[in-house]
């Protein structure tokens, strides 16, 4: 039996949708990095400003 096309849809599907994903993957993986960076540099500062008000009462 015969194929009228090359690729399925599903194949043409994938190869159309998949590299906006790893476009997507690439902006947001550095832009997750960031915000875990940020939080942590907030949280150890605001757990350093915490006991120093604990040592100057």
């Amino acid at each position: 039996m015969t194929r009228d096309t090359l690729v399925s849809w599903q194949t043409f599907a994938l190869f159309v949708l998949f590299p906006p994903a790893v476009l997507v993957a690439l902006v947001f993986f550095p832009v997750t990095l960031l915000v875990f960076g940020w939080l942590y540099y907030r949280g150890k500062y605001e757990a350093l400003s915490e006991t120093d008000d604990e040592k100057r009462v």
